[in-house]
């Protein structure tokens, strides 16, 4: 039986946090020396944002950020919500992240961000998605939604919503790279299980019973 919108499914709680170990402890440790207090910061200024904005954010917001540490949080992120054999199958990522000099992406890989406030956490390893925007389209993404922000990287294709707003470029800067940048998000709900829905709950309850 499907769930409901934001219907939590019920059975035993695990409590190994996003996923499986996918990186050894002294680079999970180095990792989070080297980007974890610049992606809680950025995590606040996000925060702030929706509650200045009451959740509706309508103009471009300064965010005072270094991106290429963000933009490798968020990959490290992705590398605890998908299976051992993603990181043997990535090794091009794998170096990105524990190097924290390196530059620049293959350009398989892709990064986006959205503001999220609504609806449940998701955490979906790799998957392909068919959707359809004038013409029928196969998304390869993995995607992580928890508030204030929800993230999504592909892999060799286009996003699953072209609402998203790409973040691939944080990876031109360096290490030490300070920037003040210019960005407006979309806010976009979460209330399915289903990676890259971003229906509304009165959309979810009207496609039910159409």
């Amino acid at each position: 039986m499907s769930l409901g919108p934001d219907e939590i499914a019920k059975g035993p709680i695990e409590q190994r946090g996003m996923g499986v170990h996918s990186l050894c402890v002294k680079c999970n440790n180095n990792t989070g020396s080297w980007y974890g207090g610049n992606f809680v910061n950025w995590c606040y200024q996000g925060m702030e944002i929706l509650e200045r904005s009451n959740g509706n954010p309508t103009l471009i917001y300064l965010n005072y950020i270094f991106p290429l540490r963000i933009l490798k949080q968020v990959a490290t992120m992705f590398f605890s919500v998908n299976m051992d054999g993603f990181q043997a199958a990535n090794p091009e990522l794998v170096r990105f992240v524990l190097n924290k000099e390196s530059k620049y992406l293959p350009p398989k890989y892709r990064f986006f961000v959205y503001y999220n406030v609504e609806g449940r956490f998701r955490s979906v390893g790799i998957i392909a998605a068919l959707k359809f925007d004038g013409k029928a389209e196969t998304s390869v993404f993995s995607e992580i939604t928890y508030p204030p922000f929800g993230y999504v990287m592909t892999l060799d294709s286009n996003p699953p919503d072209n609402r998203l707003v790409e973040i691939t470029h944080f990876s031109r800067y360096g290490y030490d790279d300070f920037l003040v940048s210019e960005l407006k998000l979309p806010t976009l709900p979460a209330h399915t299980a289903v990676p890259g829905d971003y229906r509304t709950k009165d959309e979810v309850y009207r496609d039910a019973t159409a």
